[in-house]
């Protein structure tokens, strides 16, 4: 058996034409449209992260304490994030929150601090 090769290629200006027509005729007559569980969470997620509190600390302290303390989330608490800070702390058994810390270390060290060495975390 030969098999034919398509001759046919994709037109994507076509294909987009026509996914913005099925877009507006669903508005039209009122049809919605479920939206995928990743695009609410992550809508949530942004919306979480806007609306979330921003909290003044040490960096010098912080540092230290995310690299001394953050296996049981020292710097957690530190920073008033108590849940998280019982978070760290239950999984301290484990190597999870020594990760964990590591990356927050990461993220604050570059920040730079005001003239009073404290940044937002």
């Amino acid at each position: 058996m030969e098999q034919k090769k398509s001759t046919e290629r994709l037109n994507f200006a076509e294909l987009a034409r026509l996914e913005d027509e099925l877009h507006e005729t669903r508005r039209k007559y009122g049809v919605s449209e479920k939206e995928p569980l990743w695009q609410k969470l992550g809508d949530r997620y942004y919306a979480w992260k806007d609306s979330r509190t921003l909290h003044l600390v040490s960096r010098k302290r912080y540092l230290l304490l995310c690299f001394f303390t953050g296996w049981f989330g020292g710097h957690r608490f530190y920073e008033k994030r108590f849940i998280l800070g019982l978070f760290y702390l239950a999984l301290s058994w484990s190597g999870f929150p020594v990760t964990l810390a590591l990356v927050d270390f990461l993220i604050a060290l570059p920040m730079k601090p005001d003239e009073n060495g404290y940044i937002l975390i």
